[in-house]
């Protein structure tokens, strides 16, 4: 009996464990290294297509039977295996694996290992993209990236940022960043690229970075790498949803209300009578309550009111029929932001795949401004066999850019609108009682201050013929693109040592841009409106074939050597037509009754390439790099069309060394130098060295074929030589880590217009003249400052301070706008007449002049005048370059909860503000928008103040000079994000792998030393009545399973 009992025993047993094994369980756990968790890392079932990845917090939840095998793998570390047993709970300590560490990091032409880049490389990683709400992914890199200086200038969706890499290093050719978009050059409007498509922007910032791409190269390169999928990881797919709005970032300058708009005019009339006519002050007031409404040619208060200012200068009633704010018209202070995206990725053994498509629709800053946008990407990888490599990228955008004028100086601008019109004009038409006037359907009409059939109420003094606001809807701005992106390129794998790469990249930008302009109303109604229409077709065609050698020797003795040929072909094909007469709701070209020109051109470029670049490094210890680069242009002639560009460079990791060898405070010691010369070519037209001939009607009436400028048929590249010397460090276990760097750049050959006597024919001569120097220092400083199980907190600081200097120059000195240039200043220093002060005898402004001996030569004395044509321009000692700028950025994690706080900021530099002086223009023009600082203006002999007097009559009281010449220091907050994830064991029953919500918002703060503008504003300095960048308030849900 005992012995059956025991068989039975056995055989249940036996099935037991069958079945435990067999059986699926949740087997769940968190992955991290030394630092903390792990997110995205791989855990699969060996055997199976079943896998997962571990969430925000390391965390995951699998499906698996014991006995069964879990692989973990993690890029940079070693893959590892854990079998399932008994426990459902596996937590994993990963380990670095210092083979594969760093080579991630993309470079010109190929990668490399963190360690061993002797250049400057700033990589900016996917996760920092997410925390903020980009249209354009480059604004990412402001405040992140030491050395990148970006103006997002104007609250306009879809338009390109000023970007610049460690200063300026051209007067006329471009000066921007090379594009590169995975491995081939980038010709579209970086707005077709969605940030939830990159895996990284690498900004490469030295010559030995960017000397491979030679005479590209010289103002820097940003790298855009696309995301991949992963081998072996499963099918993983994620969807994005946010939605927000968005006001201006900062206020506006305060601005004078029409009661106070009134008295001032009547001020200003008076005070032309007394001081310029000659009349006695009690007359003048008499006149000038008498005359004040048929200068400013409207009355708000109504009919009634015929002097709505007395002869005292007293306000007779605040009862208005209307007064216009026209900054609630035409500023968006309710912007809608949404934004859809959705990316799937995933890979087998062989093969890797990623997929994104995305949807943005944001409204900009001023009304009816907008940017609607679609994109998609697919990427594929695939390894045919042992030896052969393909890969695949291509990518889909278009846009819509409702563009509606907005800045500068043009009568329907928006911004210039509300600074140049009081609110003393109507928005619609009123009669001479000040009632509305309507049309046949009874809706009002835009007043466009051009009514002359009517003494009151008629014609405005200011921007005659235009309203901003009624342009808003009477006109149409569209700018529409699409852009089609392709990258094919095959790898053969010769040895282990020894490899082939052919890549062939395409893209094909179609730019459409459609401008119309009322038949009845607005600056075209006097020819019957206008249509314009522009077409440009860009092409770009670009083929890189690459040999690659990597080798290491006796263990410590490694080599690496690449020879590579690029063939590079861009064409522009643009057409454009123009017509005007147009039947009333009539708004397509061809209806048009008065053509008024067409035109059209194809532009080609080709530029043929040799490269070769050789590294070596002992022990990885001692790293020496070298590359070289010939390049053929056909925007020269064939004597000078090929250029030589190079870079050396090396670094030592002194910390490998022994005498620091289990040092507890110092772990990381790197010192790094490099030198090169680099090109430019972009930005100075396609056959510059040619002198061409001119068609059409060129003789007046008559057509003729004349000759064009006269040019240089030796002009080549400009050169710039970079010098760069660095010092990378680490303590306490790298709990504070950073670099700080010197760099030095000169631009020689500068292609610019020498001057010529105009006897020749020609004023000027386009040839290479002028010289250049930017120089400086970055700092780089990460902390982790608290680390517990429960809460993180960890800063990032960058700083830069650049330095521009004129080092040669075609002639002695020559003024451009608010500065002079000459050799050892500053493009950006202001040269301007110093303004000093009020007479208080008379409330006249006054400048400085200086003192001239006998020979007309200064004393070093000034004087004080009243006249502006005689007052001296000064060299300010004030530039638009800040002292130093950079950012830092704060990110903390408690449980499930994390908060990342980016402020960029800039110290030191100066902005004239042009805005503010109209704004201050002393009432010469009646009808101006004025600041209520008009209030502190002179009113009587004695008054002591820096605000003349008013005046209806010619002054240059508000003339260019150092009175609106202001310090522009800000910080900014530009982006907060805050977010939390749902553990995922509160979510994996519902078939999810992770849920993040969060709430982003971008420029919630600024703090500026002035006000009223916008402080991104240009490099030079100016404003030119610039829209605001946007505050945007976003919610947002993060969905991956």
């Amino acid at each position: 009996m005992k012995t059956k009992f025991k068989g039975v025993l056995a055989l249940f047993l036996v099935l037991f464990v069958q079945i435990s094994f067999a059986q699926k369980k949740n087997v769940s756990g968190t992955v991290s290294d030394i630092s903390g968790p792990l997110p995205g890392v791989s855990v699969l079932v060996q055997g199976t297509g079943t896998g997962v990845e571990t969430d925000f917090d390391g965390k995951y939840s699998i499906k698996a039977s014991s006995g069964d095998v879990l692989i973990f793998r993690y890029l940079g570390y070693k893959t590892t295996t854990k079998t399932v047993g008994i426990s459902n709970t596996i937590n994993l300590q990963m380990e670095e694996d210092s083979s594969t560490l760093d080579e991630v990091v993309v470079v010109a032409y190929g990668s490399q290992t963190k360690e061993s880049i002797v250049g400057s490389v700033a990589v900016v990683t996917n996760e920092v993209l997410e925390k903020q709400q980009l249209v354009s992914v480059t604004n990412a890199l402001q405040g992140t990236v030491s050395g990148v200086n970006i103006i997002a200038s104007g609250g306009q969706p879809g338009n390109n940022p000023t970007i610049r890499i460690r200063g300026v290093g051209s007067i006329n050719a471009d000066a921007s960043p090379l594009i590169i978009l995975d491995g081939t050059p980038y010709n579209g409007n970086i707005n077709s690229i969605s940030s939830d498509q990159i895996e990284s922007m690498n900004v490469l910032k030295d010559a030995s970075s960017t000397a491979l791409y030679g005479s590209r190269g010289a103002n820097g390169v940003i790298l855009i790498n696309t995301k991949k999928g992963r081998l072996n990881a499963p099918t993983k797919i994620t969807l994005r949803s946010s939605t927000g709005f968005a006001n201006q970032a900062v206020q506006q300058h305060e601005m004078l209300n029409t009661d106070d708009q009134m008295i001032y005019s009547w001020e200003a009339l008076r005070n032309s009578d007394v001081y310029i006519n000659g009349i006695d002050a009690t007359t003048a007031g008499q006149n000038a309550s008498d005359a004040l409404v048929s200068n400013l040619g409207y009355n708000p208060y109504g009919t009634s009111v015929p002097n709505p200012v007395d002869a005292n200068g007293n306000l007779v009633t605040s009862d208005k029929l209307w007064e216009t704010n026209w900054a609630d018209l035409l500023f968006n202070e309710a912007a809608i932001r949404t934004e859809h995206g959705l990316t799937a990725s995933g890979g087998s053994d062989a093969s890797t795949y990623f997929f994104s498509a995305n949807y943005l629709k944001q409204e900009g800053s001023i009304s009816e401004s907008d940017f609607e946008r679609v994109t998609t990407r697919l990427n594929m990888t695939s390894s045919l066999n042992d030896w052969l490599k393909v890969g695949f990228n291509t990518s889909y955008s278009t846009s819509k850019q409702n563009n509606p004028t907005q800045s500068g100086s043009s009568y329907q601008s928006a911004v210039q609108w509300t600074t140049s019109v009081s609110s003393i004009y109507p928005l619609y038409k009123r009669d001479e009682d000040g009632a509305l006037i309507n049309d046949n359907f009874g809706n009002p009409i835009f007043d466009y201050g051009n009514n002359s059939s009517q003494a009151v109420n008629g014609v405005r003094p200011r921007l005659e013929g235009e309203n901003a606001y009624g342009a808003l809807f009477n006109y149409i701005n569209l700018n529409n693109r699409d852009n089609i992106q392709a990258n094919g390129n095959v790898q053969v794998k010769f040895s282990d040592n020894l490899n082939f790469k052919t890549t062939l990249g395409f893209e094909k930008v179609l730019f459409d841009s459609y401008g119309y302009v009322h038949n009845e109303f607005g600056y075209a109604a006097n020819v019957g409106g206008r249509v314009s229409q522009t077409r440009n077709i860009t092409n770009t065609l670009n083929f890189i074939n690459a040999l690659n050698f990597d080798k290491t020797f006796f263990d410590k003795h490694s080599v690496s050597a690449s020879l590579i040929q690029e063939a590079y072909k861009l064409k522009v094909d643009g057409l454009n037509a123009q017509g005007v007469g147009f039947l009333p709701n009539v708004k397509v070209l061809n209806g048009s009754t008065t053509p008024e020109g067409v035109g059209g051109f194809l532009s080609e470029e080709r530029m043929e390439s040799y490269l070769a670049r050789f590294a070596y490094n002992y022990d990885k210890k001692y790293f020496i790099e070298g590359s070289y680069r010939r390049d053929g242009s056909s925007r020269f002639s064939e004597d000078t069309r090929f250029g030589d560009f190079y870079s050396v460079g090396g670094s030592w990791i002194v910390s490998k060394e022994n005498f620091l060898a289990g040092n507890s405070v110092l772990n990381y010691l790197k010192l790094s130098a490099s030198y090169g010369e680099l090109g430019n070519n972009r930005g100075i037209g396609y056959f510059p060295y040619l002198s061409l001939f001119e068609t059409g009607y060129n003789e007046l009436t008559q057509t003729g074929v004349i000759l064009g400028a006269v040019s240089d048929p030796l002009l080549s590249w400009e050169k710039t030589a970079s010098l760069n010397a660095s010092l990378d460090f680490g303590f306490m276990d790298n709990r504070i880590s950073g670099s700080i760097a010197y760099f030095e750049r000169e631009s020689i050959d500068l292609i610019y217009s020498k001057p010529l006597p105009g006897s020749t024919g020609n004023t000027s001569i386009t040839t290479n003249v002028g010289a250049l120097k930017n120089s400086g220092i970055e700092l780089e400083l990460n902390t982790v400052n608290i680390e517990t199980d429960m809460f993180q907190w960890s800063t990032n600081l960058n700083i830069t301070t650049t330095k521009n200097e004129i080092t040669e120059l075609t002639q002695e000195s020559f003024i451009n706008g608010t500065k002079r240039w000459e050799v050892g200043t500053s493009l950006y220093e202001f040269f301007i007449r110093e303004y000093a002060g009020v007479d208080p005898s008379n409330g006249k402004a006054l400048w400085f002049q200086d003192i001239l001996d006998a020979e007309g030569e200064p004393t070093g004395e000034k004087k004080t005048t009243d006249e502006y044509a005689d007052a001296t321009r000064y060299a300010t000692g004030k530039e638009s370059l800040p002292d130093f700028q950079g950012g830092i950025t704060n990110t903390f994690i408690y449980g499930d909860f994390d908060l990342n706080v980016l402020m960029n900021f800039s110290v030191g530099g100066y902005i004239y503000d042009s805005t503010y002086a109209g704004l201050m223009g002393s009432f010469e023009t009646l009808g101006s928008s004025s600041s209520v600082d008009i209030a502190n203006r002179w009113q009587k002999p004695g008054d002591i103040t820096n605000v003349p007097r008013l005046q209806n009559s010619q002054n240059d009281f508000n003339a260019t000079s150092s009175r609106f010449l202001f310090k522009n220091d800000y910080l900014r907050l530009k982006a907060l994000t805050l977010g939390y994830n749902v553990p995922t064991n509160k979510i994996e029953n519902i078939g999810l792998s992770r849920l993040r919500l969060y709430f982003q918002g971008d420029n919630l703060l600024t703090f500026q030393s002035h006000k009223g503008i916008d402080p991104e504003q240009s490099l030079s300095g100016t404003t030119n009545n610039r829209s605001f960048n946007q505050r945007i308030f976003s919610l947002g849900v993060n969905i991956e399973f």
